[in-house]
């Protein structure tokens, strides 16, 4: 037992070795390997439905060209009645975003001389401090935003590549996993094979459940702030939906921009953003995020959003996506090493 331990130990090392080198040069690697991510998450949402067609008699290569023809045409749909709406939208808010950062700067000088004023100094200059770095910080989101949006456009190789890698991690998936059993050693190789599917698992679920949760959201958004006339209604659901694949700090952060643009029109349409955003929230948090987290990562809050924090510094946008499953991940690897018997 103690010789198996220490090739653990010495497996597990090398791990974090690796994981190292990998921090050190993400920008690097990211650039290389996110067509590769991409593609991999892009499997893992589709094999259900190539499973679903291989187990009516048709063959696997036959499967995964339907699904993707289900796919394209779906995208097709999308582009022809959804998208021309949200590029309406997002030119639109490009337009009045100058406008709509004027009349907060407004709002703010209002507060700071009208309620502000009878403060004591250092206090009233420690508030006005934050208050300009408030409107800073919302200027530079706007431009960052607009850069990465340039910054997509130069993705359009990655986008030819992403569906032959998808493919590929499809079809010949066995002939992958066959190949990763052969590098272990024989001793070895059952207990890290069962982890290796334990590991599936976990991904798969999160990945599909967080997927599906924020097109749920998104569109329940959308839908409900179009209802009470808030301006831009479909571009904050894609962006609700978007941030909502961010466990507990992704909700929060939706609500603040249909709050802020429901506010330019009038303080109802503020608060009614606000409870549609909140009841939504609400729902899933009640009925559907308990279930989620609890069936595939198995963390606690806390822990969820300690290494949602640690992720975002260490990797980003790519950290606070998959910050969550690498730590259950880790946490599965080491219960397996050093916790079972």
């Amino acid at each position: 037992m103690e010789m198996k331990n220490k090739v653990y130990i010495i497996w597990f090392l090398i791990v974090l070795g690796i994981f190292y080198i990998f921090i050190k040069n993400w920008v690097s690697i990211k650039s290389i390997l996110s067509p590769f991510f991409v593609s991999i998450l892009m499997a893992y949402l589709l094999n259900p439905f190539v499973r679903y067609f291989t187990s009516k008699g048709f063959t696997l290569t036959f499967s995964i060209l339907t699904v993707f023809f289900i796919v394209a045409a779906a995208i097709l749909i999308f582009s022809y009645y959804v998208f021309p709406i949200l590029i309406g939208e997002l030119a639109s808010f490009v337009k009045v975003a100058p406008e709509y950062l004027r009349e907060l700067n407004s709002v703010l000088n209002h507060f700071k001389f009208n309620y502000l004023s009878n403060l004591p100094p250092n206090i009233e200059n420690a508030v006005e401090k934050n208050l300009n770095a408030l409107t800073a910080g919302v200027a530079s989101s706007v431009d960052t935003f607009f850069k990465s949006a340039v910054g997509m456009l130069k993705g359009f190789v990655d986008i030819v590549i992403i569906p032959i890698l998808t493919f590929y991690f499809l079809k010949d998936k066995d002939i992958f996993l066959t190949q990763v059993e052969c590098l272990i050693p024989l001793k070895y190789r059952e207990k890290i094979v069962s982890l290796l599917f334990k590991v599936d698992r976990i991904l798969s679920k999160y990945l599909r459940a967080q997927v599906y949760l924020s097109i749920f959201v998104g569109a329940l958004t959308g839908l409900g702030l179009a209802l009470v006339k808030v301006r831009y209604a479909f571009l904050l659901g894609v962006i609700a939906g978007i941030l909502n694949i961010i466990p507990y700090i992704g909700p929060i952060l939706s609500i603040l921009p249909a709050v802020a643009i429901g506010l330019m029109d009038s303080i109802f349409k503020g608060l009614w953003a606000f409870a549609i955003c909140l009841l939504i929230q609400q729902v899933e948090n009640v009925f559907v995020t308990p279930k989620v987290m609890g069936d595939s990562v198995g963390l606690h809050p806390v822990t969820v959003i300690f290494v949602l924090i640690l992720g975002e510094e260490l990797f980003g946008v790519w950290g606070l996506l998959f910050s969550v499953p690498v730590a259950a991940i880790l946490k599965e690897v080491f219960t397996e090493i050093f916790l079972d018997k």
